[in-house]
């Protein structure tokens, strides 16, 4: 029997031979350069695999140039990312992520909006009659109630405020430039039957004022089938309502009688969730602005109904609201008009323009 160290020397002398014989076969393995001595015509030879090539360009037309700029091939990749960081393309083109939409493609969109508000004024002459009728049988919380709705028809007309002829609007909605218990003769319209409502005047006082609004209602819908809608007022009205409402209506500005700010706002939320209902189409698809504005306003009308239900189902007025409301209030209304804001850039119609660049100062 072998002793311990007799048997690790057999170990390692096995060891060194199989090792050896690795070496042999790997080294009948590497294929040959042809540079040492080799086979030239080994299959396998790096000299056959990667055979020189000819520098010179085989191409008719020595291209140096990229097609389509006037940037050096070799300073492309650079050139490119410079610019691009300064958002224009290598012609000096302003960089956008969409392609400019037709006009054409707001046609659709322009024309059902329109009958949507030729609805809300024909909703608005219905809703009159109970306003005056309240006014003249001298119930000042009927006719409280029936001039919230009146007004509520009148603001759900949204999109076309502002394209309304000046005299026209002003005369159905108008405020005073100095308000005051006694306004310029002119005042007339919703506002200066708020004003009476809630300042005590005699109810019966005020049924003159409803009979000039219902024949201004009359003018309205013989005036909505013909008034023009401008493509880039059309998509900047889809943040602009929410956006009077929040400066007009939840400061109180716009009614300060009756303090019916939320429920102003609330008209302004249903013509503004019925305009991008209209551009959803031509939304879809770019960038992400319509689930963005949608998921916005859906938080926004959650917050209006909560508050709504929590005042058993009635708008409160802003003085009502609790300060968590006001601050769920102001608060969504803000995030809204973030995501509101973005539709006109992602409906714009016409290609960014190009600026010229300043020459550089002379030596």
């Amino acid at each position: 029997m072998r002793s311990p160290r007799a048997r690790r020397a057999v170990q390692i002398a096995a060891g060194l031979i199989g090792l050896a014989l690795i070496a042999l076969v790997a080294a009948a393995l590497i294929p040959s350069n042809g540079s040492h001595g080799g086979n030239d015509d080994k299959p396998f030879g790096v000299a056959r695999v990667a055979a020189h090539v000819n520098p010179a360009n085989q191409l008719p037309e020595h291209i140096t140039k990229v097609v389509g700029t006037n940037i050096p091939a070799k300073k492309f990749g650079a050139e490119v990312a410079a610019q691009e960081d300064q958002g224009v393309t290598p012609n000096g083109q302003p960089t956008g992520d969409l392609v400019p939409l037709p006009q054409h493609v707001f046609a659709i969109p322009i024309a059902r909006f329109r009958h949507y508000a030729e609805q809300w004024a024909a909703h608005l002459g219905r809703d009159l009659p109970a306003l005056r009728d309240a006014l003249a049988a001298g119930s000042r919380p009927a006719a409280k109630q029936a001039w919230s709705v009146a007004w509520s028809d009148y603001l759900h007309l949204g999109a076309v405020y502002g394209l309304l002829p000046g005299t026209l609007d002003r005369a159905m909605d108008g405020l005073p430039e100095t308000i005051s218990r006694n306004p310029h003769a002119h005042f007339t319209g919703l506002h200066r039957i708020e004003m009476g409502l809630w300042t005590g005047a005699a109810p019966e006082s005020l049924v003159k004022w409803v009979a000039l609004l219902q024949r201004d209602d009359i003018k309205l819908e013989h005036l909505l089938p013909r008034v023009p809608i401008d493509t880039l007022d059309f998509t900047l009205r889809a943040h602009e309502i929410l956006e009077d409402a929040q400066r007009d209506f939840l400061s109180g500005t716009d009614v300060p009688w009756s303090g019916a700010g939320v429920l102003g706002t609330a008209a302004g939320i249903a013509a503004t969730k019925e305009l991008v209902r209209l551009l959803g189409p031509l939304l879809q698809g770019r960038d992400n602005t319509y689930v963005e504005v949608q998921n916005w306003l859906l938080q926004l009308q959650e917050v209006f109904d909560k508050v709504r239900s929590e005042h058993d189902g009635t708008w409160p007025t802003l003085t009502q609201l609790t300060p968590v409301q006001r601050e769920q209030v102001n608060g969504t209304v803000a995030g809204a008009l973030g995501a509101l804001q973005d539709i006109p850039g992602t409906l714009e119609t016409a290609p960014i323009p190009v600026f010229p660049k300043i020459p550089k100062a002379s030596g």
